[in-house]
């Protein structure tokens, strides 16, 4: 089953917390681990903060998020001022290369786009749940688990 979410806003760096957001509920919807959920979370911060620098001032940032099972695509796209994608040998290049699986940037008819791929790395068999009715808690009820003595 493919979900697809997709989110729209005005190039401004004060809305990058809303693709920061989105990114996480989606990185939690493939049941990626939270590492894995948070360096996502960062790629996103990082892709749409690379665009929103070359956007015209009244442009707007589409970030689509397409998940197959646990693989998450994330597309960044905005219109931009050079209609050239980033630079691959900056620092924010190199981070952003860094959190995901694969990076790759393309430019048509002046807009820049960012694909990001993103697959889940344990699968979800080999983690580890822990068992009902065992660790420190087991037995409790409610919040407080009282002893008689």
């Amino acid at each position: 089953m493919t979900d697809t979410v997709t989110l729209t806003f005005r190039a401004d760096n004060r809305n990058v917390a809303l693709a920061r957001t989105v990114a996480a509920a989606m990185s939690a919807r493939a049941d990626l681990p939270l590492d894995q959920l948070e360096d996502v979370r960062l790629a996103v911060d990082e892709a749409v903060s690379q665009l929103i620098l070359d956007a015209p001032e009244a442009a707007e940032v589409t970030c689509t998020f397409v998940l197959v099972g646990t693989q998450l695509d994330i597309t960044v796209s905005a219109p931009t001022l050079t209609g050239v994608p980033p630079a691959t040998d900056t620092f924010s290049w190199t981070v952003l290369t860094a959190l995901v699986d694969d990076v790759t940037a393309s430019v048509h008819d002046e807009v820049v786009t960012l694909e990001l791929h993103v697959v889940r790395q344990i699968p979800v068999d080999a983690c580890p749940h822990p068992r009902r009715g065992s660790g420190p808690r087991a037995g409790a009820k409610g919040t407080a688990n009282a002893r008689r003595s």
